[in-house]
This record gives C-alpha cells, sequence and structure tokens, in this order.
C-alpha cells in the first residue's frame, strides 16, 4: 500500500512489467449505462489480471493464509461480485473495488496506484497519541505566526465539529486494516496530503480546526481552505468503442515482459511523501532532537547522512547517525560516506545511536553495505522463500553463462559493470556466491517448486565486516513507520545480538516487491506484488510481525508538547546503559 528498493548492475537491476503506451481515465465522473457496462468489463478484466499475477508470484500467500485467512480465489470473487452488483459503476467505485482486492492480504508492499492528478493538503502536519492530535510541523512559508498564532505542540482538538482522533479514522478507514499502529500512523501521514492517486478521497473547500494551545484548555476555531489540485485527466466519453493497446497490437508485441525480480529485488514500500519536514518518510533529519548540547564534530549539511559526536554529562564521546532510508542519488558515493563516518565513532567515540525511525527501505545490498560496516564479524543474513516463474530460470541461465567465465575480483567487476552494486563490493567470491543462486533457481524449478525453499538473496549467506566497520555498542532506534529494508535492517542486526533496539515495532512487510503496469482503459497507474517471504534465526516470517524493540518507548504526549524531552533522556538512559556509566 505503501516505499521501493533498486539494485543495479548485471547482477541485480530492477524488473517490472512494462507498458510503452497507457490508455487510461481519470476524473470520477457519471456514465451513461453503456458506459458502464464497458467500464465493468475493463475492471473484470484488469482484476484476472492481477489475479493471474498474484497466482504466479505471490510469495506469502501461505502465510496470509495461516496470519489472516486471505485466499486470494476468494477475494478475486469477492471483488468481481462487487463490480457485478453495480449496473451504475463508477471509475470511482471501480478504484474502492480494486483497494480493496489488493490490500486484502493486509500487505505493505502489495499497493495499488491510480493515474489522476487531484491532490489536496493542508500546511502542517500531525502526529498523536492515544486519543489526542498534535501539530508536529507548519510551514510558515504558508502559515505566517501572524495569520496563523499556533505552534508545534498544540493540540488539534477538531475538524469541522468532529474530533480531530475521529477525522483521523475516518482516513485511516479508507484503506482497509492491516497492523493497527502502523495504520493510525500512515493514517496521520496523509490527513493533511490527500492524493486520489493513492486511492484517498480528496476533500475542497474551507475546513473549520479547533485548536487549543499548550497548557490552555480554551479551544479556538480557526478556518482554512485546502489547498485543491483538481482533476486534469477528464474521463472519456465513448467507452463502449474503444480499443485497447493489447487489441491495436496484441499482447505479445504490447512491450509487456516480466523480468526476474529475484536477480534484481526492491525492498521498499510506496507510501510516498515529500521528506520536507522531519516528520515524513526518509526525511535526512528526523524528528529525534539533539542528544547532547555540545557536539565535537558534525557532518556537512550537504551529506547525506546527519551524522554527529556529542558529549554527554559524565564526558563520554557518543556518535550519532540518521539512516533515512536504504537509497540515495550516488549510493556508492553514500555508502564512502557512511564508511568515513563509522571510522571516526571508531577511533573517537565509546557508543553509537543508529536514528532509523520513519524508514521507507531502499536498495538491499546498500543496506548491507551499510549493515557491514557496523560488525567486526560476519552477519548472518534472512532467508527466503521466493516465488519463480520461466522467466527467473530463464534470467538464472544467462547469469550462469555470464558469470561461469568469472576468474577473479577484475572479471567479477567487468561482469558487473561495476566495481560495486549499489555500495556493496563487488569481487570473485560476490560473483561466485550469485554464480550458486542462479543455479540453485534452476534447481528449484527443474523439482517442480513454484515457491522456492528457503535461500538467501544472491546467495549471500553473510555479510563480512567492511574494511571500516563498528566494534562499539550501538542503540538503534525504530518505530511503527519503519518498513521493508527498514524492517530488514534491525532484523539482521538484532539476530545478529549486535544492536540494542530501542522504541516500537517495525511495519512488518517482509520481503522483497515488484511493481507492475499494463496497459488499462481505467487509470490503474500500477500494482505490487510481493514475490518473497523472509525468515528470521527464529523461522518466523518477518511479514506482518515486525521487529520488536529490545526496549519499549512509544512517543507520548509530553514528547509531542514538550520538544521530545523525554525520548531523549531516555535515549541517553540507554547509551549510558551500554556504556556502563552510571
Amino acid at each position: 500500500m505503501y516505499p521501493s528498493l533498486t539494485i543495479g548492475g548485471s547482477f541485480m537491476k530492477i524488473s517490472i512489467i512494462n507498458a510503452s503506451a497507457f490508455s487510461f481515465f481519470g476524473a470520477l465522473f457519471f456514465l451513461t449505462p453503456a458506459q458502464a457496462s464497458k467500464l465493468a468489463d475493463d475492471v473484470i478484466g484488469n482484476l484476472y489480471t492481477m489475479r493471474s499475477v498474484y497466482q504466479a508470484e505471490y510469495a506469502p500467500a501461505a502465510w496470509k493464509k495461516s496470519y489472516a485467512g486471505y485466499d486470494l480465489d476468494t477475494e478475486f470473487a469477492k471483488a468481481v461480485a462487487a463490480v457485478q452488483a453495480k449496473p451504475d459503476l463508477t471509475l470511482k467505485d471501480s478504484r474502492e473495488i480494486l483497494k480493496q482486492f489488493i490490500y486484502a492480504m493486509k500487505d505493505y508492499h502489495t499497493s495499488i496506484s491510480f493515474v489522476s492528478t487531484e491532490s489536496a493538503s493542508l500546511p502542517f502536519t500531525i502526529r498523536g497519541t492515544g486519543d489526542h492530535e498534535f501539530i508536529v510541523y507548519i510551514d510558515r512559508s504558508k502559515l505566517p505566526e501572524a495569520t496563523f498564532p499556533f505552534h508545534v505542540g498544540d493540540e488539534l482538538v477538531s475538524v469541522d465539529g468532529k474530533s480531530a482522533a475521529q477525522a483521523v479514522s475516518d482516513v485511516q478507514a479508507e484503506i482497509p486494516a492491516n497492523v493497527p499502529e502502523t495504520d493510525r500512523a500512515i493514517a496521520e501521514l496523509y490527513f493533511t496530503t490527500r492524493p486520489a492517486s493513492r486511492g484517498y478521497n480528496v476533500p475542497k473547500g474551507p475546513v473549520t480546526l479547533g485548536i487549543k494551545s499548550a497548557g490552555s484548555d480554551v479551544v479556538s476555531n480557526y478556518q482554512m481552505i485546502w489547498d485543491y489540485v483538481p482533476e486534469r485527466i477528464q474521463v472519456r466519453t465513448d467507452l463502449s468503442g474503444q480499443k485497447s493497446l493489447a487489441d491495436d497490437v496484441g499482447v505479445a508485441d504490447a512491450s509487456i515482459k516480466q523480468k526476474s525480480s529475484l536477480f534484481h529485488p526492491q525492498m521498499s514500500v510506496n507510501i510516498g511523501g515529500s521528506a520536507a519536514n522531519s516528520f515524513d518518510l526518509g526525511a535526512r533529519k528526523t524528528f529525534t532532537p539533539d542528544l547532547g548540547s555540545v557536539k565535537v564534530w558534525q557532518s556537512a549539511d550537504s551529506d547525506n547522512f546527519n551524522a554527529y559526536i556529542y558529549k554527554t554529562e559524565d564526558r563520554r564521546l557518543i556518535g550519532y547517525v540518521r539512516i533515512p532510508q536504504y537509497e540515495a542519488d550516488d549510493l556508492a558515493k553514500a555508502a564512502a560516506e557512511f564508511s568515513r563516518d563509522i571510522a571516526l565513532f571508531e577511533s573517537t567515540t565509546d557508543a553509537m545511536v543508529i536514528d532509523q525511525a520513519n524508514n521507507p527501505g531502499g536498495s538491499v545490498f546498500y543496506l548491507y553495505a551499510l549493515a557491514s560496516m557496523l560488525s567486526a564479524q560476519p552477519l548472518d543474513t534472512p532467508l527466503h522463500r521466493m516465488a519463480i516463474t520461466q522467466a527467473d530460470v530463464q534470467e538464472a541461465l544467462k547469469t550462469i553463462t555470464d558469470l561461469s567465465a568469472v576468474k577473479n575480483d577484475d572479471d567479477a567487476k567487468k561482469a558487473n559493470g561495476s566495481d560495486n552494486n549499489d555500495g556493496y563490493p563487488v569481487s570473485y567470491e560476490f560473483a561466485q556466491f550469485t554464480l550458486n543462486y542462479a543455479r540453485f533457481i534452476v534447481s528449484e524449478w527443474n523439482a517442480g517448486r513454484k515457491l522456492t525453499n528457503p535461500y538467501w538473496i544472491a546467495g549471500v549467506d553473510r555479510i563480512n565486516p567492511g574494511a571500516s566497520h563498528y566494534t562499539k555498542p550501538i542503540l538503534l532506534l525504530t518505530n511503527h513507520l519503519d518498513f521493508s529494508g527498514g524492517d530488514f535492517f534491525p532484523a539482521i542486526m538484532q539476530d545478529n545480538k549486535r544492536v540494542t533496539i530501542m522504541g516500537t515495532r517495525t511495519a512488518g512487510a517482509g520481503g522483497y516487491v515488484n511493481s507492475i503496469t499494463v496497459p488499462n482503459n481505467i487509470g490503474v497507474n500500477a500494482f505490487r506484488c510481493t514475490e518473497s517471504i523472509a525468515e528470521r534465526v527464529s523461522q518466523n516470517p518477518i511479514e506482518n510481525l515486525g521487529v520488536k524493540p529490545d526496549v519499549d518507548y512509544e512517543i507520548t504526549a509530553a514528547d509531542l508538547t514538550g520538544g521530545f524531552a523525554d525520548y531523549v533522556k531516555a535515549i541517553n538512559a540507554q547509551v549510558n546503559k551500554l556504556t556502563g556509566g552510571k
């Protein structure tokens, strides 16, 4: 439902089903009976396509059956029946039916997006605890204090006469339920940023907010207006005669090719977010305030990582680094920068805090590259059961041909086209692991398996220590908005007993994902499919269960209204324990 991990080079590249052209709708206008009938046919046709993809490639199906009673054929029948039950079917109805079909899987990786320009926003952000919602960010370029005399930490009490908690719950209800705490946090993310492309109802016009200033019992009403962007993609008026791309050129010639995501895994969710403020997903600077008043070093604002070294009250030096996501414009450069910071931390600090809150995931091998710098010992990686198809076997056979001739490091780098794979070093050994992985895929297919036995991505069962690596205690901060790679990083570090995790459990997006686009007439931009299901050392899946912290800490109302002073105090208390302080 919600962010993407990409792998590059000849060992790993992103794969999707591509279409060279699209036919689609946008505006949700009423249709004539004939148009509604044609629309119903198109929706059902797309449902058949989606079911075919999920039958072939949805790896967590058995787990979802036991965990949530999910059954693909049952949900497909429900969706078709919902279409047939509406003789006056609209595009809005269609989107709702497709949303329900996709999100019934209770999987943060699987999502659907629509072709739409309609959206609405308000220039502030809220976060809550219990039944209370607080303002945590204000865009002062749009809401100057002179006209909006409220501040971060003030409570949003009501929205158009409805309690703020209920208003957030209404947004939450627009997407079928998964993990309650994460669902709530996602609804708060989208409360003031509502895109139709994500399947949300888009408000417009004036809105009256009831706001209570911190320390006051008086609720002040304030009216503002939604920043509304209308739908610019108008509905097609003649659906009955419309031919799809496949009708014109044939499906085989429509550039619809499914490449193997086995060799091109993505490990991220697709929630969106601009990272414009410290509460957005993937923001370089998160909501965690400075952990110490005295800094002896600070990374440059232009660096990928917000990192610094601070001094505690007992004069210990502690490193802090924010990992916003496992993605960057230049992954090799970002990994080199992280290595530089880690070398400095190793030589000067007594412990390190890694802030991974609100992390949407990213590249598997970039994640592995960063993890390699945090231990002096090899780190075991999760096993995956992977859905495989003929396309995967075809690519595995090509990989076997390409890598069988690799005899040394130089050959491996030449085959990859670079000396690194998203920042992870390419070597002869890495090529051999990938070669064994390709042979494993072929053998699993030949054994008649649709879902493989457990195996490691690219055959990398252990992450070897990097040239720079940290050997001292690490405190890792997590929360409900850590997805996919944001689940896997703490899982790897916890299973290898390398960190102490503090915060709340992660979301539980536990595999790699593929994004799929096909020509259609109903405005579907893309849908996603989870193509592996990973298991931890305990043999429990990461999917739905997430990673539980060693030290529980839930953000409180006092944090949201008081600058997170209690959160900082709790973090430093744990750092003190890790360093043997008093």
